[in-house]
């Protein structure tokens, strides 16, 4: 059963009513981001691997000290529920980009090439 634009439309709208509630919603806003960060904690201090969204994050929040994390998190939350910046593709596409390494060792290395090396130039 194939299902029309406008259909797929009020569907995506309906699964991301949810999010822009929480995100409005300044108590529960709070409480979802300490809920997150617990959770990322208590993933950690067990060893186990965090699911790829939460890895995600906790990469970003790395950079960040611990007492502004909540906020981050938190304003994170706060303009995703912004219904401009959820259709944005172009910032969609951006975020993407900016997330993917650039070679195993990450770093800026380029696939395939080792550090010190210089790079081989095409010959003329």
């Amino acid at each position: 059963m194939a299902t029309t634009p406008t259909k797929r439309k009020r569907l995506r709208k309906l699964r991301e009513l949810p999010a822009r509630f929480i995100g409005r919603t300044p108590w529960l806003r709070r409480r979802y981001a300490r809920r997150i960060l617990r959770t990322i904690d208590k993933f950690q201090d067990k060893g186990r691997p965090l699911p790829e969204n939460l890895s995600r994050l906790e990469r970003q929040l790395r950079r960040v000290p611990k007492p502004k994390r909540q906020r981050i998190v938190e304003q994170m939350m706060e303009m995703g529920s912004e219904e401009d910046i959820i259709t944005n593709r172009a910032l969609r596409r951006a975020a993407g980009r900016q997330e993917r390494q650039k070679g195993q060792r990450g770093g800026g290395a380029r696939p395939g090439t080792l550090p010190g090396q210089p790079r081989q130039r095409p010959r003329n």
